[in-house]
């Protein structure tokens, strides 16, 4: 079984080693990201692991070897060149484990503030483009919601909503780029409704409790639309746009 048995998936220990390198030889000043690193390196080699699949004793065979040999990579110890590897990575993959390498380079993007003026490029896929036109909208509904939570507010959810709004107001400057003018597309981007209805599961606050609980909600739906965005992205240039837009929303 050991020579036809099922192998570790390439592309997936390939991250895991560079994980690994990391976290083994990553600037000791940085505990934070080597942790991290330490953390993905393992999820990566369970995730190898798990599509090994199991055989009829219910054990993972012994032909899926997740060690990592005598293998000697640098670290990057960077976060952007994290993202780059998982864009890279991402249509090489199982489909089942793009959802993993995303959120893991979400998450180290996380680290420090985001940088969203690399974001420059129009994007031209069809499915990419409509994704980024349903962000652009949930933006504006958000940034609509927090006014109505502004209303109720006390002092410190004011200050928590004057970030949130000014970190939608950067991504929505994003979106504007990602969606700038296509040569036959003969669309322009959504701008916010005159009004907005809550929809089922959202209510209108009447307190300050009411109110804060309203920004959490609508702050955790819509980190989880931007990360499950980056995770089905169709190009390479969006799922990088995608990642880091939904870092930067994860951050704040």
């Amino acid at each position: 079984m050991d020579v036809v048995g099922p192998r570790a998936n390439g592309e997936i220990m390939a991250l895991a080693k560079q994980a690994s390198a990391d976290w083994v030889f990553g600037d000791p000043a940085r505990e934070q990201w080597r942790e991290m690193r330490k953390k993905q390196g393992e999820e990566l080699q369970g995730e190898a692991l798990r599509l090994c699949g199991v055989d009829a004793s219910g054990n993972t065979p012994s032909s899926c070897n997740v060690g990592y040999g005598d293998t000697d990579l640098p670290a990057t110890g960077n976060a952007d060149t994290l993202l780059e590897h998982t864009v890279a990575a991402a249509d090489k993959v199982p489909a089942e484990s793009v959802d993993l390498i995303v959120a893991q380079a979400i998450d180290a993007l996380t680290l420090s503030p985001v940088d969203l003026a690399p974001i420059t490029e129009t994007v031209a896929n069809a499915a990419d483009t409509e994704a980024a036109h349903d962000l652009l909208a949930r933006e504006n509904a958000m940034y609509y919601g927090l006014g109505v939570a502004l209303a109720y507010a006390d002092s410190d959810l004011r200050e928590r909503v004057s970030e949130l709004r000014e970190a939608s107001h950067e991504r929505t400057a994003a979106l504007t780029r990602v969606l700038g003018p296509v040569e036959g597309a003969g669309e322009e981007a959504p701008v916010p409704a005159a009004g907005y209805e809550f929809a089922d599961g959202y209510n209108e606050p009447a307190n300050a409790e009411e109110a804060a609980q309203l920004v959490k909600t609508m702050q955790s739906d819509l980190v989880a639309q931007w990360r499950y965005a980056a995770a089905h992205a169709e190009s390479a240039a969006w799922r990088e746009d995608a990642i880091r837009l939904a870092a930067h929303a994860q951050w704040v």
